[in-house]
């Protein structure tokens, strides 16, 4: 099960990277190889970017499920593969930090099926480097505003 959790300090205060982080529209499109998503409601969305697996490339479709939104503090998710069998969840943490607020990002995807341990041994490097690259994306359109 590849997973990655990500942790940087924002120069934000904990209520704009929590108003950033409620509206989906505005953290999607930073997930790298973002192609499009797709607002089905206030919970639910469909996410569809192109993923770099060293010598494949897909693009990959997840429907995301936001399960928890605890005010100012988590906004926790769950994935399923539309177009691939794959399956996972995530999260963003915000923390009051001295000086700075502390954005925790974390991602977990798994490869389910035949092929999943192909694509488990292919995401261990991907998944990391996304967790990484999407929570520090965040803190650049937050603080380049």
């Amino acid at each position: 099960m590849p997973n990655s959790t990500k942790e940087i300090k924002v120069a934000a205060t904990p209520q704009q990277v929590w108003s950033f982080l409620v509206d989906v529209d505005q953290w999607a499109p930073l997930i790298p190889g973002y192609i499009e998503h797709e607002k089905i409601n206030d919970q639910q969305f469909t996410w569809k970017f192109r993923a770099d697996l060293g010598m494949i490339q897909k693009n990959i479709v997840m429907q995301v499920d936001i399960t928890e939104q605890a005010e100012r503090s988590k906004v926790a998710f769950t994935l399923e593969g539309l177009n691939e069998n794959l399956e996972g969840n995530g999260s963003f943490q915000v923390e009051d930090a001295t000086g700075a607020t502390s954005l925790i990002g974390y991602l977990d995807i798994t490869g389910k099926g035949m092929m999943g341990s192909v694509m488990n041994s292919m995401m261990k490097t991907y998944v990391p480097e996304t967790v990484s690259a999407l929570t520090e994306a965040i803190d650049w359109k937050l603080t380049s505003k």
